[in-house]
C-alpha cells in the first residue's frame, strides 16, 4: 500500500494549536499506532509552512527556514505508515506553492484537513491575533475591510479570508485531489466537550482517540478585551526601528502578550457586534452552501458554521475602551516587563566581561529613547488609578524601559474608536 500524508492547513485560531501540542507531546505513542508526527522540535511545522511559502515575516530571517519543507517530506517518506503534518500557516500557500508540495508528496496518498469554526467566534479571534503580531487596525477598520467587494486589495482582509475562508484555501489545496481525499472539520460550539475536536480529527486521521494524552498540551486562549486594547496601543508606540521583529516577537508577542495578559482571567471577551451578525449569518450560509456541493469528506456537523443569534450580553464594541480594565491590565504590564528588566539585569551582571555586549547597547537604546516618552507619562499619570501610578512614577525612576509602557497610558486618553494605520506584516500565527 502506498503510505499516507495528511496535511493539516488551517484554519488559525480553529483549535489548531491545541490539537498541534496534543500531537507533539504524543509523537510516540502515535508511531506505536504507524503515525508519524514529524521534526525535531515543535516548530518545525512552522518553519516548513514559511519554506514551502517562500516568506517570512518582514524584516526578519530565520536561518532554519530553508529547507525545512524538503527536510518534512523525506522524513514522510521514509515512513512507511502514515504521516501528518500541521500547521495553519499552509493555508495562504499560492497554487504554485500548492502544486510543488503535492509534486514532492507524489510518493503518497494525499489527504487534505482543514479545521473551521463560525465567523461570529472567528472574526474576533483572529482580530486579536493579527494584534498580536503587531497590527494596529482598529476593529471596526478590521471589519469593514472584510466586507469590501475589492477585499483581497486590503491587507488585513488578504490575510483574514487567505487563512480562514475555507473555500478559499480548500478551493487551492484540493482542487487536485478527490473530493474524498478532502476532510472538513467543523469546531463543536462552546457547550461541546473539550475532547470532541479531538474525536473528530482522530476519526479523519485514523487513531484511537483513547490514545492520546489530552493533559500536557496548553491551550491558545484569546486574548480580552482589555488586554487587546491596550495592545494595540502599546504596538502604534513602537518604532519598528528601534524594536525590531525577533525583539517584539519575543518580548512582546510570547512573555508580554501569551504570558502575561494572555493568563489573566475574568476580562470580557471580545464579540462581534450585532450590527455584523447579520452579514455574517450571510456569510455562513452561501459558505454551507457551497460546502455541500463540493462533496468533501464533513466530519462534524455544517450547521456549527452558522453564528449563533446575538445575546444580550454583547457588550462594548471592541473599540470602545473599557477604561478600569485598560488599567487593571496595565498593572500586570508594568510589573511584568519590570521584572523581565531586573532579570536580564541580573543576567548581564553575571557575565564575564566582554560577554553580552550586544544586550547592553539594547538596552541604552531602549534608555534613550524612553527619555522624551517619560516626559510625557508624567501627565497621564495624574489621572490614572492611585496605585498604578505609584507604580508607574517610582519605578521608572529606576527602570526607564518602563516609560515605553507608560506611553502607553498616554495614548489611551486619545478617546474611543481611534483608527491608526496598519502595521506592516507578512503573515499572522
Amino acid at each position: 500500500m502506498r503510505p499516507v500524508v495528511y496535511l493539516h492547513v488551517g484554519a488559525a485560531k480553529s483549535g489548531t494549536t491545541f490539537l498541534q501540542n496534543v500531537l507533539w507531546h504524543n509523537r510516540e505513542r502515535l508511531r506505536s499506532h504507524g503515525v508519524l508526527y514529524p521534526g525535531d522540535d515543535d516548530a518545525a511545522h512552522v518553519r516548513a509552512a514559511f519554506d514551502l511559502r517562500e516568506t517570512f515575516f518582514r524584516g526578519a530571517s530565520d536561518p532554519l527556514v530553508p529547507g525545512a519543507w524538503p527536510d518534512l517530506v523525506s522524513r514522510a517518506r521514509a515512513w512507511p505508515g502514515t504521516t501528518l503534518i500541521s500547521q495553519e500557516l499552509f493555508a495562504p500557500a499560492l497554487r504554485p506553492h500548492v502544486a510543488r508540495a503535492l509534486d514532492d508528496l507524489g510518493f503518497a496518498d494525499v489527504h487534505v484537513i482543514f479545521t473551521v469554526r463560525d465567523m461570529a467566534r472567528q472574526i474576533p479571534a483572529h482580530w486579536q491575533e493579527d494584534i498580536k503580531n503587531r497590527f494596529t487596525t482598529s476593529f471596526a477598520d478590521f471589519t469593514a475591510a472584510l466586507r469590501r467587494p475589492d477585499r483581497n486589495t486590503v491587507k488585513v482582509a488578504r490575510l483574514f479570508w487567505g487563512l480562514q475562508d475555507p473555500i478559499d484555501v480548500l478551493g487551492r489545496w484540493a482542487e487536485n485531489l478527490p473530493p474524498e481525499n478532502v476532510h472538513l472539520v467543523t469546531l463543536p460550539r462552546p457547550s461541546a466537550p473539550r475532547d470532541l475536536l479531538w474525536k473528530r480529527f482522530c476519526r479523519v486521521v485514523g487513531v484511537p482517540p483513547e490514545s492520546c494524552d489530552l493533559a500536557a498540551p496548553f491551550a491558545n486562549p484569546s486574548l480580552g478585551l482589555p488586554e487587546t486594547q491596550i495592545l494595540r496601543r502599546l504596538n502604534a508606540s513602537l518604532d519598528e526601528a528601534t524594536v525590531d521583529w525577533h525583539f517584539y516577537n519575543d518580548e512582546i508577542k510570547h512573555h508580554l502578550a501569551q504570558d502575561v495578559l494572555g493568563r489573566r482571567t475574568g476580562s470580557p471577551r471580545i464579540q462581534l457586534p450585532a450590527e455584523d451578525h447579520a452579514w455574517a449569518a450571510e456569510q455562513a450560509a452561501e459558505t454551507i452552501h457551497r460546502l455541500r456541493e463540493a462533496g468533501y469528506d464533513i466530519v462534524g456537523d455544517l450547521e456549527e458554521l452558522r453564528p449563533s443569534p446575538p445575546g444580550d450580553d454583547a457588550g462594548r464594541h471592541p473599540d470602545d475602551p473599557d477604561w478600569a480594565g485598560i488599567a487593571d491590565a496595565a498593572d500586570d504590564t508594568i510589573g511584568a516587563l519590570l521584572r523581565r528588566i531586573a532579570d536580564s539585569e541580573a543576567e548581564l551582571a553575571g557575565l564575564p566581561a566582554g560577554i553580552g555586549t550586544r544586550k547592553a547597547d539594547q538596552i541604552e537604546l531602549l534608555h534613550a529613547d524612553a527619555k522624551l516618552l517619560r516626559e510625557r507619562i508624567d501627565r497621564l499619570c495624574e489621572d490614572t488609578v492611585p496605585l498604578v501610578k505609584r507604580a508607574a512614577r517610582t519605578l521608572s525612576e529606576r527602570h526607564p524601559m518602563a516609560a515605553r509602557l507608560r506611553e502607553t497610558y498616554w495614548r489611551l486618553q486619545s478617546g474611543p474608536r481611534d483608527s491608526v494605520p496598519a502595521a506592516e506584516e507578512t503573515n499572522t500565527r
